[in-house]
Parts: C-alpha cells; sequence; structure tokens
C-alpha cells in the first residue's frame, strides 16, 4: 500500500494566507518593533520567507498524517 503525500510547492493558496497572516502581524504589531517604512518591508520579507516554507511542510505532516481514507 503506497502513500499518496504529494503536496505542491507553489500554491497560491498558501501564498495568500502566508501574505494575510503577514499582513495581519503588521496591522496588528504589539509594541515597537515596526517604526520605519524600511522596517515594515523587512518585517513583510522575513514573515514570508519564513512562513511560506513552514506552510509548506505542515501541508506535507498534515497531508502525511490527517489524509481522508
Amino acid at each position: 500500500m503506497t502513500l499518496d503525500t504529494h503536496v505542491d510547492l507553489v500554491s497560491e493558496y498558501r501564498a495568500l494566507s502566508v501574505a494575510v497572516l503577514a499582513v495581519l502581524g503588521l496591522v496588528f504589531n504589539i509594541g515597537t518593533t515596526v517604526t520605519t517604512a524600511g522596517d515594515a518591508v523587512l518585517f513583510l520579507t522575513v514573515s514570508v520567507v519564513v512562513g511560506y516554507p513552514l506552510c509548506t511542510v505542515f501541508s506535507l505532516f498534515s497531508s502525511r498524517f490527517w489524509r481522508d481514507e
């Protein structure tokens, strides 16, 4: 029995989800970590660079362990 754990590396839904989470993190910024436009660009860049691969890994694990049979 083979397992079908195929997860696309490029997903529009995942990219949109990560972008929305990054913008929400910027809008509801608690504290003073983002004070200038450069800080905002850096925050969004780091959020997407870290968030997209992390969401891809979570998608892989969820398709592996919580698949419909």
